[in-house]
């Protein structure tokens, strides 16, 4: 239980780090320690070792930093870096802060961050840091960039054509490339509109608004999907927000709005 509350500490805190005191121990060193990528920890929770290793420590424009670490399956006995390398991964990645480490941590050194280790940070980084991913993986934003968008030119003329399948097919290749280019999840909603496969459109609508909620398009043609499954009170729902989330462009949503208030009369 102790552990499964550490657990979900890694998964939501964010604070700042500094320079902490490690507990004294004949076989982990040194006492005063600042945080470093590659350095791992141990503690004795029970008769299991509870052990993290740090992947990176980005710190913000105020100071404030996110410390990113894997966790190992807890073992029976204490774990040195030798061990380490054939113990089992409980967790690829989870960011969480300095005030983790406390008096309880031991420090067992320093071990630089395997490409193996590193699969499911580069996954977040590509979600939520992309220049950040790219320089991370030896890769150039605007080569990334420029095959994404040639795969989004080969999908809209697909779509044109009416091949639909294949259409999404290349979308979603270039949403792999670059996972925040929203018009790509856009014109997958559209083929699945097409497709007449409106509740799958409406998915893409909601992925595209998760990733830019900005998109006025992918909340109109969520809530056209909506009228096309005859689901006139979620549509009124979306038409509404519409009309509150996006003023410029509210006389669109209203019109929509009205004209079911009146079919529903």
């Amino acid at each position: 239980m102790r552990f499964i509350l550490i657990l979900f500490f890694l998964l939501f805190s964010v604070l700042t780090v500094s320079p902490f005191i490690v507990q004294a121990s004949a076989a982990y060193a040194p006492q005063n320690h600042r945080l470093h990528t590659g350095d791992t920890f141990s503690f004795k929770d029970g008769d299991a070792w509870q052990t993290i290793k740090i992947l990176d420590i980005h710190t913000d424009a105020h100071t404030n930093s996110t410390i990113h670490v894997l966790i190992y399956q807890p073992s029976e006995s204490k774990p040195t870096l030798k061990t380490l390398r054939s113990q089992p991964i409980l967790t690829y990645h989870a960011p969480t802060s300095e005030q983790l480490f406390t008096s309880q941590w031991l420090y067992i050194g320093n071990s630089t961050p395997q490409n193996s280790e590193l699969k499911a940070y580069f996954n977040y980084l590509k979600h939520n840091d992309f220049k950040k991913y790219a320089a991370a993986t030896n890769q150039k934003v605007d080569d990334l960039i420029f095959r994404a968008n040639t795969l989004y030119t080969t999908g809209y003329a697909l779509s044109q054509a009416a091949q639909y399948e294949q259409a999404i097919t290349a979308y979603t290749q270039a949403i792999n490339i670059f996972p925040l280019y929203y018009e790509a999840i856009d014109n997958i909603g559209f083929a699945y509109m097409d497709m007449g496969e409106y509740e799958k459109a409406i998915e893409y609508f909601d992925r595209s608004l998760a990733v830019y909620p900005q998109s006025s398009t992918a909340l109109y043609y969520k809530g056209m999907s909506y009228i096309n499954l005859e689901d006139i009170h979620n549509a009124l729902a979306t038409f509404k927000q519409g009309m509150e989330d996006f003023p410029e462009q509210k006389q669109i949503f209203e019109e929509m709005y009205l004209s079911l208030l009146n079919s529903t009369h």
